[in-house]
């Protein structure tokens, strides 16, 4: 275990990389935070929590002032975590908006916007190949995120939890009283999702938030499983390639062609319109998405390891502040 160390500064270096295993790997925590005082938030949380947490996270750890240039962008966690930078070599994903960032800041898609002094602010974070590394720049993170937006909603951290993947167990790891942080292991992997067998018969996915998938130019409004599995797929290949350091060797091309024998039998989804404020761009932005549930059949073998570790990473757009969360209402039986 180790003491949470009061910030004095930017971070001087980042940890050292380890080699990429080869596997694309995450970890997940649940986080609450204590209302210091009534609070009234917006009805979806996940935008604001990730620019709040952004601004703290870029004002301990990067070396650059007032936001300027790094001048270690390279080994910089802000950067490596919330600004990164695709290789010089890299054939795909050229640009910076294009790589998807190594982190889920998922609220509970029911929270409310009305809390009371006293009150927990609970949302889950999920960790994305070496982001893991940068655990301690969160937990630091996380103790200074007095506020919530501009200065108002005071907040303190008080508890971290790793929560175990396939069971939802959750093992404590943080607590206010102490200030301690204990030896833990969050990860799971996309390899460890492979001894799961699909279930037979049909299979109900539920979009939890606004789920929005880019398919033939346009956002789709019909949650076909091919185009699902195709969002999916591309975002945990960029994952691998930008964040564990290795492209995923599978025939994609197979892959897609067995997912269009999945058929959507039963469409429960509905597409509705969020509008946020994005301070990056300093406007109002209205984002729609699918929710509700989609009912599939038919052949999900070697599709199903995905898709159940995709219920982690979330798919299509603007998953880092949680949308495209899905979960299987039908629980995997483990093969043979």
């Amino acid at each position: 275990m180790f003491r949470v160390p009061q910030p004095e500064g930017p971070a001087a270096a980042a940890p050292s990389m380890a080699p990429p295993s080869g596997d694309l790997r995450l970890a997940r925590y649940r986080i609450g935070l204590e209302a210091i005082e009534a609070l009234d938030l917006p009805s979806y949380l996940g935008s604001t929590l990730r620019g709040a947490f952004g601004h703290v996270f870029r004002r301990i750890a990067c070396l650059a002032p007032h936001g300027g240039r790094c001048p270690a962008a390279d080994t910089c966690p802000y950067h490596l975590v919330f600004e990164p930078a695709p290789p010089p070599d890299a054939a795909a994903l050229s640009t910076l908006d294009d790589i998807p960032r190594p982190f889920v800041i998922a609220p509970a898609p029911a929270a409310g916007r009305a809390y009371r002094a006293g009150d927990e602010v609970a949302f889950d974070l999920t960790l994305i190949g070496r982001a893991r590394e940068f655990f301690p720049h969160f937990v630091v993170t996380l103790r200074e995120l007095r506020a919530l937006s501009r200065g108002r909603h005071p907040v303190a951290l008080r508890r971290i939890e790793a929560v175990d993947s396939f069971e939802g167990r959750p093992t404590p790891v943080y607590g206010d009283e102490d200030n301690l942080v204990r030896s833990h292991d969050a990860s799971v992997s996309l390899g460890a999702c492979e001894h799961l067998a699909p279930p037979q018969g049909p299979v109900t996915l539920r979009f939890l938030t606004y789920t929005r998938l880019k398919h033939d130019g346009d956002w789709a409004r019909r949650p076909e499983f091919h185009v699902v599995f195709r969002r999916l797929l591309g975002r945990l290949s960029s994952l691998a390639l930008f964040h564990c350091g290795f492209r995923l060797d599978l025939d994609f091309v197979d892959l897609i062609e067995r997912a269009k024998a999945v058929r959507l039998v039963e469409d429960r989804t509905r597409w509705e319109d969020w509008t946020r404020y994005s301070s990056r761009q300093d406007r109002r932005m209205t984002l729609g998405g699918l929710v509700g549930e989609a009912v599939y059949e038919g052949p999900l073998d070697g599709l199903w390891p995905f898709l159940v570790f995709g219920q982690w990473t979330h798919v299509g757009k603007n998953a880092t502040f949680g949308l495209g969360r899905y979960e299987i209402v039908d629980s995997p039986q483990e093969g043979a």
